[in-house]
């Protein structure tokens, strides 16, 4: 049902480009190019690596990265950009139908995790992919919470924009190294700080640490799944409260964009406490770049743990 509403989404976007109303400013009155980007890692790193350079913006601000549909009016910024830069097939599986439908406007699709080994989602390692099964669900898409990852994410987007705008190639290649050399700094910094810690297990609303948890040699587990609209079962929720009893844990981290009914009544139910750790699916109410919204989550999760 969500391939037929987005592929008539796509359709009205094709008219919409060609219309007298569009999502975007007409050309004249951009300056560089006009990027659109899918949601906010992708957003602030592209950001980042263009400067003041280029128009870019996002489609997605809000909560619910996880089951966003682009609307018409997405689907029509999307096709008059020159570039549109999202993160991957396995989180953005509509991008496919866009993808397949840019061929035929001026604009430019790229995916920003493609030089990246996405990990299977725990559990279905063993899975094989047979008919009726998407692949795309069976990969972790959460590269952006490990920042070594997100350095790297930001070299292709640097990569992509010199490709496209050769004659500012120097420009973007500086930015996405600064933005790398940076991002390392702060895994290197919070490798020191988690070899310390006394606990490394902590629980989350959903599954969205397991790269930062792999890089600092941590354990996580997930109330929800890969996607916070998955639900836990009775059974799930009694083996979740024995682990959190077993593990001595003290804290269970919930979301600024998702109820945290759940994550309380756990908490009440093992005497932990409820704090935020923020997935960084969606834009912060701040003006923190995006490696010190980075910090700022490790340093949450750190100070939990010590």
């Amino acid at each position: 049902m969500k391939r037929i509403v987005l592929t008539f989404f796509l359709i009205i976007g094709l008219f919409a480009t060609s219309g007298c109303q569009k999502a975007v400013k007409p050309s004249s009155d951009r300056h560089g190019l006009s990027i659109v980007t899918s949601f906010y890692p992708i957003y602030a790193m592209t950001k980042e690596v263009s400067g003041d350079l280029n128009d870019v913006r996002m489609i997605q601000s809000g909560a619910g990265i996880h089951s966003f549909e682009p609307s018409a009016n997405d689907v029509a910024a999307i096709y008059d950009a020159d570039l549109f830069i999202y993160h991957s097939h396995t989180l953005e599986s509509w991008a496919d139908d866009l993808d397949f439908n840019l061929k035929k406007t001026k604009a430019t699709a790229f995916e920003a995790s493609k030089s990246l080994s996405l990990d299977r989602v725990n559990g279905l390692e063993d899975v094989e992919v047979t008919e009726g099964i998407d692949p795309a669900t069976l990969y972790d898409p959460h590269t952006w919470t490990d920042p070594v990852l997100a350095g790297e994410e930001a070299l292709s987007i640097g990569k992509k924009l010199s490709q496209i705008d050769p004659k500012n190639a120097e420009y973007y290649s500086k930015n996405a190294k600064s933005f790398k050399q940076k991002a390392d700094q702060l895994a290197r910094e919070y490798q020191k700080k988690f070899k310390a810690v006394k606990s490394k297990t902590f629980v989350t609303q959903h599954t969205a640490f397991s790269y930062l948890a792999k890089r600092f040699g941590l354990k996580q587990l997930g109330i929800s799944g890969i996607s916070p609209d998955q639900e836990p079962s009775p059974r799930q929720l009694t083996e979740i409260q024995a682990f959190i009893k077993e593990y001595k844990v003290k804290t269970i981290f919930a979301e600024d964009n998702v109820s945290p009914k759940i994550a309380h009544t756990i908490a009440k139910a093992t005497k932990a406490k409820v704090k935020r750790l923020s997935p960084l699916e969606s834009a912060p109410h701040s003006d923190k770049s995006y490696l010190e919204n980075l910090r700022k989550n490790m340093e949450v999760l750190y100070q939990s743990l010590k």
